[in-house]
C-alpha cells in the first residue's frame, strides 16, 4: 500500500484561492497502517506495521517492538516475531481450515489493536500465465477458475527477474596513469561483472472479481514490459501469487485502490474513508487502516526469452570512446567518467598503446543489479 497522506487542496476560483481543511485532525504520530495478507500454508507470511505521514515527512514510519500474533476462536496463538524494522514474519501456518482467526497488536506504547475474527479462504490455483506481443511491448495475462465457487474475489501481486548482460568487456584497467590488461596470461574480460539479474516488486493494487459472471473463471492482464526494454534483452520472468478475498476484503482494497491511484479530486475518496476489519481496543475512536484476511497461496512463474520476440531493439545507452595510453589522455578520461574497458586490436602485451573507454556501468553490470544467480533461473 502506497502511503497515506494528509490532504491539502487548494480551490481555484478566478483569482481566488483558499485551503481546504479536511474534515479530521490526525495525530502527531499517525494512524497505525496494517499491511499484508495472511497466508495459509508451507509459504511465508509478513505484515508490515507503520505510522501514516505527512506530505513533508521523507521515508515510511515503522512501528517497531510490537507483539503481533493470530489467535483462533479455538484458543490457539501463534506469534509473528519482529523480523526487521515494522515487519513481523512467520516462515509458515498451518490453520485450521475451518476455523475463524483475528490479527492481536500490541505496540510499544501500549495501546492494543484487534481484528474481526476471519475465515480462512482457499486460493485456486492458477491455471496458467500466457503473454501476448504488441506493437507497444508484451502483455502478460493470468488465468485461473475455481470449480468449487469457494471465492468469486481475487488479488495478485508478483515479482519481475530479468537477466542482462553488460554491453562492453572489462578486460582492461588502470595502473600507475597508465593502461594494461586485467590478466595478461589469458587477456580475457573479468567475467564477474558481465552477467546481472535484477527484480522489481509490484507497486499497483491488482484485483479481479467474478461475482457478476456466469462462470467463475479470470483472465486478466497482470503486467506490461515496453517495447525495447532491458528487461527482456536476455531471459525475462515474472512469478505471479494469488489470493481469495471475502467479499469485504475485496471492498476495502477497491477503495485503497481508488485512493492511491485516482487523481486526488476532492470529489475522491478520503483517508478517513478507508474502514477496515481492524480496530483500537485502547481508543474506540482511533482510526486503523488495514484489512485482515486469511487464504492460501496460489504462484506461478514464467519465462520469455529474448529471441522468442525478433526486432525487440534493445539498445545500451553507452558511448565509446578510443583513448591513447598516454598519462595526460588517461587524467582527462578518468575526469570525464571514463573507464577502459578493451582495445580494438589486442596485442598480447602488457602495456596497450591506444584503448577505448565507457562509462562504468556500459561494462558493469553489479552497479545496476547482482550477478547472484537466482536460485530458480534455468
Amino acid at each position: 500500500m502506497k502511503k497515506v497522506f494528509y490532504l491539502f487542496i487548494i480551490l481555484i476560483t478566478g483569482a481566488c484561492k483558499e485551503k481546504y481543511v479536511p474534515p479530521f485532525e490526525a495525530p502527531a504520530n499517525g494512524y497505525l497502517v496494517v499491511e499484508g495478507n495472511i497466508n495459509n500454508g508451507n509459504t511465508t507470511t509478513s505484515l508490515q506495521l507503520t505510522r501514516t505521514s505527512t506530505l513533508s515527512a521523507t521515508g515510511r514510519i515503522y512501528e517497531q517492538g510490537a507483539i503481533v500474533t493470530i489467535e483462533g476462536k479455538d484458543n490457539s496463538v501463534v506469534l509473528l516475531p519482529e523480523q526487521f524494522a515494522g515487519h513481523y514474519t512467520i516462515s509458515s501456518l498451518n490453520l485450521a481450515p475451518l476455523q475463524e482467526y483475528r490479527l492481536h497488536i500490541k505496540i510499544k506504547a501500549g495501546k492494543e489493536y484487534l481484528s474481526d475474527y476471519v475465515a480462512v479462504k482457499a486460493s485456486p490455483v492458477i491455471d496458467s500465465l500466457t503473454w501476448e506481443r504488441t506493437p507497444e511491448g508484451v502483455e502478460t495475462f493470468v488465468n485461473a477458475h475455481d470449480n468449487l465457487d469457494a471465492t468469486r474475489y481475487y488479488l495478485w501481486d508478483y515479482v519481475e527477474t530479468w537477466e542482462f548482460h553488460s554491453p562492453y568487456l572489462k578486460v582492461l584497467k588502470y595502473k600507475n596513469n597508465t593502461v594494461e590488461y586485467i590478466d595478461s596470461t589469458t587477456y580475457g574480460p573479468d567475467r564477474s561483472i558481465m552477467t546481472c539479474w535484477s527484480s522489481r516488486s509490484s507497486t499497483n493494487i491488482l484485483l479481479g472479481s467474478t461475482a457478476k459472471l456466469n462462470e467463475n473463471k479470470v483472465y486478466l492482464p497482470v503486467c506490461f514490459v515496453p517495447k525495447g526494454s532491458k528487461d527482456i534483452s536476455v531471459l525475462y520472468s515474472i512469478n505471479v501469487r494469488q489470493f481469495a478475498l471475502s467479499k469485504e476484503a475485496f471492498e476495502f482494497l477497491e477503495k485503497m485502490k481508488k485512493n492511491t491511484e485516482s487523481t486526488g479530486s476532492i470529489f475522491d475518496p478520503q483517508p478517513s474513508e478507508l474502514k477496515g476489519n481492524i480496530r483500537s481496543v485502547t481508543d474506540p475512536n482511533e482510526p486503523v487502516i488495514g484489512f485482515v484476511n486469511i487464504s492460501s497461496l496460489q504462484e506461478k512463474r514464467l519465462f520469455i526469452y529474448n529471441n522468442q520476440l525478433p526486432g525487440w531493439n534493445h539498445n545500451y545507452p553507452c558511448l565509446r570512446q578510443e583513448i591513447q595510453n598516454h598519462p595526460d589522455s588517461v587524467k582527462l578520461a578518468i575526469d570525464g567518467g571514463y573507464f577502459p574497458t578493451e582495445v580494438n586490436i589486442k596485442l598480447r602485451e602488457t602495456i596497450v598503446s591506444f584503448f577505448v573507454t565507457a562509462s562504468q556501468v556500459c561494462y558493469d553490470c553489479t552497479l545496476s543489479g547482482t550477478n547472484v544467480k537466482p536460485v530458480f533461473w534455468p
